[in-house]
């Protein structure tokens, strides 16, 4: 199957390379070109030629303007099926229209590279994409047609997660505040009902001050702004937004989610 890779960024990269290593013939864009470099696809100067004759295009960028401003021109091949894979909130997923396949997904950098990632599909097309998923998922969750129910999924999702980061930022932070070794309390919730892989996962990075990315924590604000935005009545979307607003601003953007951290660690230094 011939497939159009628009953005190969943290999440894009290793979707076409597996795409590409399952058989597939790949055409990957980036606005950085060197970042589709070595994924086994064809490198395109622009999305309107990765996109060119391509029956399946995907489309994994940062946000909803993004992806507007990068489909603005591409023109779908007769019986093309466009995956919207990118996590663009409620508006802007009814802003792209309603002829697409909502498919964001969940997981980070680890999970794209291993195929594993799961896709919350709706609308269109979803069940002409077996052959697609299928390298780059290890779950599929079918939402039905109506386009946004992906969208309105990932939210719910990423509540989830991003509740479970920013928690364990402040429980790490008020462990050092009085003098207990934060090691001791993951150790103390090990294996019991408060336990969460997670917690392994971000804490020893928050621990060690070292946050090599795997979500970055710009793109984790981002979605904590979709979230306050669609139930604007529930407090904490906001306030994790902010939080890790300040963590973005004070340079850590590109780094790791789990370096929220640093907005409670810089204001109580």
């Amino acid at each position: 199957m011939r497939i159009a890779v628009l953005g190969t960024g943290i999440m894009g990269a290793p979707m076409a390379r597996n795409l590409a290593a399952a058989g597939h013939e790949v055409r990957a864009w980036n606005r950085t070109a060197s970042k589709a470099e070595g994924l086994g696809a064809t490198v395109c100067a622009e999305p309107s030629d990765a996109a060119d004759g391509a029956e399946v295009v995907i489309t994994m960028l940062a946000d909803g303007p993004t992806v507007a401003s990068v489909m603005d021109g591409v023109t779908l091949s007769d019986g093309a099926v466009w995956w919207q894979a990118s996590t663009v909130g409620v508006e802007w997923a009814a802003k792209l229209g309603d002829a697409y396949v909502d498919g964001p997904v969940m997981g980070t950098r680890k999970p794209a590279e291993d195929g594993k990632l799961t896709v919350l599909a709706s609308g269109p097309g979803r069940e002409r994409l077996g052959d697609v998923f299928a390298p780059v998922a290890g779950k599929v969750v079918d939402l039905g047609d109506a386009v946004g129910a992906g969208q309105r999924m990932k939210l719910v999702g990423n509540s989830w997660v991003l509740s479970l980061v920013e928690g364990l930022a402040e429980t790490i932070a008020l462990a050092e505040r009085l003098d207990v070794d934060p090691r001791d309390f993951l150790k103390m919730i090990e294996g019991g009902l408060m336990d969460t892989p997670y917690a392994r996962l971000k804490g020893e990075p928050m621990i060690a001050r070292e946050f090599p990315p795997s979500f970055p924590l710009a793109l984790a604000a981002k979605d904590a702004g979709l979230i306050a935005e669609a139930a604007p009545d529930l407090p904490l979307p906001k306030l994790i937004r902010d939080q890790m607003l300040r963590a973005t601003d004070a340079g850590h953007g590109e780094e790791d989610v789990a370096a929220t951290f640093m907005a409670v660690w810089r204001e109580h230094s």
